[in-house]
């Protein structure tokens, strides 16, 4: 028999964060959007740059996850 990779058990935390983060980037990065479209640059820009954190926090939290 081939090896079997090891299975990686993921602490709920991080699935928590994980959505928690999708949720956030992809409601600022909507609203982000659509101020762009409506033509108001600061407000559009303003949601794309908020989107960013919570993309940070998501990288983090997966970090604090992986095995040594």
């Amino acid at each position: 028999m081939a090896d079997q990779p090891e299975e990686r058990r993921v602490p709920p935390y991080v699935a928590l964060a994980r959505i928690g983060a999708v949720v956030g980037m992809s409601v600022a990065a909507a609203f982000g959007i659509f101020f762009l479209v409506g033509g108001f640059w600061v407000p559009g820009l303003l949601g794309l740059l908020i989107a960013v954190p919570f993309f940070v926090v998501m990288r983090l939290v997966e970090g604090t996850a992986e095995p040594s």
